[in-house]
């Protein structure tokens, strides 16, 4: 009886154990290395998600340290106090709120596994020594020699007339001065103390920078290289991707030139309209009506643009009206917009065009990857309820705002 006992105790204590060792290593082992979601059969693990959650974290925590500290220098402007307080708040709700951030990050994963994948479809790869580069230039590292800066490219008066707001040069562009080496003149007397020159960059200086940053990542963060590393092969797929696009986009497009007055209401844009029929002239009451002060005084010159540039309503508007024509008043988010066509035809687009171009086709591609990839996701997470922000071209005032989706909620 004592050894039947004794055996029964022992099998409850050994099965105890087991299961107490199975929970353990499904929570430690089996768990994090568990889908968290798989993008067309490549799995997105619970560790690598968690991972790439705090390095974002980290980052945010560095982006509001560095917004505070400048908040002390932009004491006499309420304008920029006001704009980093908004900025510190968001960041503070992205950092307080983990399953908000984590459903992000999942969101940029996804993106990044596409681009990846379309990449290596397309025989695009990246080499550990591409990326051991990039990771160099990233500390500032050049064992090959500093990169030399490209020169500026000027522009003539023709092309500055004729640019298109996707490439609109500023007011006052910078005139090259080329310097000429003056030869020293002989002195008398003592020579000058030379001053001192700046140790040189070596591989050991970052050999020793990049390992700290490693220390640093696995001792805070429990992130190892690999995940560090990540970031860079990912920023490299997403630019080689970009710029097949860019050799693959046509170097002409249709393109209007057109002006526009921006008044708060139709009843003011209609009887600006009147104004115009009776004679008067659009540059004057451009000037004295118009809302959009970035080109009032030019008689709301909008330059040249292709499709896709402006706001839809505008756009439509634009393209639709014949040369010569004064159209409106058309309604956007911006107001009641009258417009007078210049000219339309069809156009070369410079490189900022051609770039321009090439994002939007990226974008449209990776928004139709988005909607037919296969994305199984771990029953105990929230999928996102948003596709990933797509990258687009940057927009002004008067361009046709990016809609922000809404941002995905994660759970453990």
């Amino acid at each position: 009886m004592s050894r039947i006992m004794v055996l029964g105790v022992g099998l409850v204590l050994a099965s105890v154990v087991l299961l107490v060792g199975a929970g353990i290593a499904q929570e430690k082992y089996f768990k994090p290395r568990r889908p968290a979601v798989t993008v067309n059969g490549e799995a997105i693990t619970r560790d690598e998600l968690g991972a790439r959650t705090s390095l974002a974290q980290a980052d945010l925590l560095q982006q509001r340290q560095s917004a505070e500290s400048m908040l002390s220098f932009f004491a006499d402007s309420p304008e920029a106090q006001q704009s980093l307080q908004q900025q510190i708040a968001q960041i503070n709700a992205q950092i307080n709120d983990p399953g908000l951030l984590a459903g992000q990050v999942m969101q940029t994963l996804i993106q990044a596994r596409l681009v990846r994948q379309e990449a290596e479809r397309l025989g695009i790869t990246v080499t550990e020594e591409e990326l051991d580069r990039a990771v160099m230039a990233a500390y500032g590292f050049f064992p090959g020699g500093t990169p030399t800066p490209l020169p500026t490219a000027t522009i003539d008066a023709t092309r500055l007339a004729q640019s298109t707001p996707t490439s609109r040069p500023s007011p006052s562009p910078t005139t090259l001065v080329t310097a000429t080496t003056v030869p020293p003149t002989a002195t008398t007397g003592p020579s000058s103390t030379p001053l001192p020159t700046p140790t040189a960059y070596s591989r050991e200086a970052f050999e020793a920078n990049y390992q700290s940053t490693l220390s640093d990542l696995k001792a805070n963060l429990g992130v190892g290289e690999s995940t560090f590393r990540d970031r860079f092969a990912e920023t490299l797929y997403h630019e080689r991707l970009l710029a097949n696009f860019q050799a693959e986009v046509p170097r002409s497009e249709e393109q209007v030139w057109a002006k526009h007055i921006l008044v708060p209401s139709e009843a003011t844009a209609k009887a600006l309209q009147s104004r115009l029929r009776q004679g008067e002239d659009w540059d004057a009451l451009a000037a004295s009506y118009s809302l959009d002060t970035s080109n009032k005084d030019i008689g709301g010159d909008l330059g040249w643009f292709g499709r896709r540039v402006m706001i839809d309503a505008f756009e439509q508007a634009a393209f639709d009206g014949q040369v010569g024509q004064i159209v409106g008043p058309v309604q956007t988010a911006f107001g009641w917009h009258l417009i007078t066509i210049l000219d339309r035809r069809e156009r070369n687009l410079d490189q900022a065009g051609i770039e321009a171009a090439a994002q939007r086709a990226y974008s449209d591609w990776l928004a139709n990857a988005i909607q037919t990839a296969e994305l199984v996701y771990d029953p105990e997470l929230v999928p996102p309820t948003a596709t990933p922000d797509l990258t687009l071209v940057p927009q002004d005032e008067e361009r046709a705002p990016t809609a922000t989706p809404a941002p995905p909620t994660v759970t453990s």
